[in-house]
């Protein structure tokens, strides 16, 4: 049972497999964010997540080429109805390897959806710098402009960064995204207090970050080794801010 507006920040955690458990979760969620499994092209998860979004709540998925254009088909489609386009952003980073017989593919693809025309959005929130700051085309005067959805300005999330999650083998937890981009997807669509579902909880960035900003949070992973290396990390987050 999810607590009323005005309690204490909560965070709830499941080990388990989304879509058993989506099919029994009988509240609602303003935002969804899922940072899925990209070469996957089973979506039953995600009629299941958008039966539990509030009205005018926001649908977050992020992907690449690999089940891009099935997402795109399923939101035209089957979702038609319920469904407003919001966004196609491009997270780009341009670390790692290259090869020789095609463009590097250095970046994500975001999908933004909502379940009705009257979502939230508070651009002021992730208002970024402008080159014409200080001059005659910076009319308003702020140096500040809302950044267009390719998200080049973030910088890349380096193997080495302090925030990178290891596992019991030492090694980097795999597809970890990092907070910057996190503020830049979900501090425009909520508010204090909403709650946020992700479904791929992984590390539980999605976690740390609603900690941080007085979210409420559900997350969903059904590696238990993943699992349990998120309950940490939450746990060290939430004796840190105590």
């Amino acid at each position: 049972m999810l607590k009323d507006r005005g309690e204490p920040m909560n965070y709830e955690l499941y080990k388990t497999d989304n879509i058993e458990w989506m099919r029994k979760f009988r509240n609602q969620v303003g935002l969804i964010y899922a940072d899925c499994i990209y070469e996957s092209l089973d979506l039953e998860w995600v009629l299941l997540a958008w039966g539990l979004l509030k009205k005018n709540g926001v649908f977050i998925v992020q992907t690449d080429h690999h089940s891009l254009a099935e997402y795109i088909m399923l939101f035209k489609y089957d979702l038609k109805s319920s469904s407003i386009f919001v966004n196609h952003a491009i997270y780009k980073q341009e670390w790692g390897g290259v090869s020789k017989r095609y463009f590097p593919r250095k970046h994500d693809d975001i999908l933004v959806y909502a379940k009705g025309k009257d979502y939230k959005f508070y651009h002021d929130r992730v208002r970024v710098p402008k080159k014409t700051a200080g001059t005659a085309l910076d009319k308003k005067g702020t140096g500040l402009k809302i950044p267009c959805d390719v998200f080049d300005d973030l910088g890349n999330f380096h193997t080495m960064s302090k925030e990178r999650i290891k596992g019991k083998d030492g090694k980097n937890i795999r597809w970890q995204k990092p907070l910057k981009l996190m503020d830049r997807l979900l501090l425009p669509f909520t508010d204090e207090d909403d709650w946020i579902l992700d479904p791929f909880m992984g590390s539980a960035s999605t976690a740390v970050w609603a900690m941080r900003n007085n979210r409420n949070f559900i997350g969903l992973e059904n590696n238990p080794e993943i699992f349990e290396i998120a309950k940490e990390r939450i746990e060290n987050e939430k004796l840190q801010s105590s």
